[in-house]
């Protein structure tokens, strides 16, 4: 289901994000539950977290980490 892309998303405070999906909904997704994950070991320091983009879709850091879509939509927080 192409309706829960990723279209923009920035980094807030605490290890969240600001995410706006493609169907125009916007929702906060608290990223510290996955900080164990061996994955996303690299976006933790140095200020990388911050530099997180929407790439095809997805949530994307710069040394190809990736979160998703579907998971982030779905634990989201809505912001109405």
């Amino acid at each position: 289901m192409m309706m829960n892309r990723v279209k923009e998303v920035h980094a807030l405070p605490n290890y969240r994000l600001d995410i706006l999906f493609r169907n125009g909904e916007r929702g906060v997704f608290d990223c510290n539950p996955y900080r164990g994950y061996e994955s996303l070991a690299g976006i933790w320091d140095d200020g990388r977290f911050e530099k997180v983009i929407a790439d095809h879709g997805t949530v994307m850091w710069p040394g190809g980490e990736d979160l998703c879509p579907d998971e982030v939509y779905d634990l989201s927080v809505k912001i109405k």
